[in-house]
């Protein structure tokens, strides 16, 4: 079964993942279990070097506030009654949502979700490529959902995070309404929310090559 273990203060341990990609496509290794990078600061990316001993990085968070209350917003669509939630915490700000559909999900506008501009077909599109689980939707009052794929693989974000979808991971999910399914995993270190991306790699302007 594939799984994912981050060590405490130390990389993510993968087993038994068949697809590791990048911008470039297919880079698994041809070995059962690796180990990835998680501090930032590795000179091997996405592999560990172990620069996170010399470095001291800490896997633990602390007392650091993280913005885990879900944000509805709702709208008419299609003679519909949509809902959009929206977790902040488990943004990565990798952006699929601007691209697929920005009448809907333009960070320059408030509010930056606007339902009621959009068409059930585009914001369904959105939910389905959302990596991080921070969006999900409910139509006409059914349950909220994820639109998840079935998908096995874990994916570099150039300058991100890595986007996993159907490895189990070793660790509590903290994040409301997170899917356990599809999740991304912080890789510059930065992350309050550890071992899951917060967008701090965005907000600090971390570089694969810094």
């Amino acid at each position: 079964m594939p799984k994912i273990k981050p060590m405490k203060d130390g990389p993510l341990l993968v087993e038994g993942v068949p697809n590791l990609k990048n911008s470039d496509g297919d880079i698994s290794p041809d070995k059962p279990s690796f180990a990835l990078c998680r501090c930032g600061l590795s000179k091997n990316k996405p592999y560990c070097d172990y620069a996170h001993a010399a470095a001291g990085f800490t896997s633990d968070n602390g007392d650091a506030k993280i913005r885990n209350t879900p944000i509805a917003y709702r709208a008419e669509v299609e003679g519909h009654q949509v809902e959009v939630s929206y977790t902040p915490v488990l943004c990565g700000h990798i952006g699929e949502c601007q691209r697929l559909h920005q009448a809907v999900f333009d960070p320059k506008k408030m509010p930056w979700i606007q339902p009621e501009n959009g068409t059930l077909e585009g914001i369904r599109s959105v939910i389905s490529a959302c990596p991080s689980g921070a969006l999900t939707l409910s139509i006409d009052g059914m349950d909220p959902t994820h639109l998840e794929s079935d998908d096995v693989s874990v994916t570099i974000v150039k300058d991100g995070p890595y986007v996993v979808k159907n490895v189990s991971l070793g660790a509590v999910f903290n994040g409301a309404n997170a899917s356990e399914e599809e999740y991304i995993l912080c890789r510059c270190g930065k992350s309050k929310n550890k071992p899951f991306c917060d967008g701090s790699h965005h907000d600090e302007k971390w570089r694969d090559d810094a």
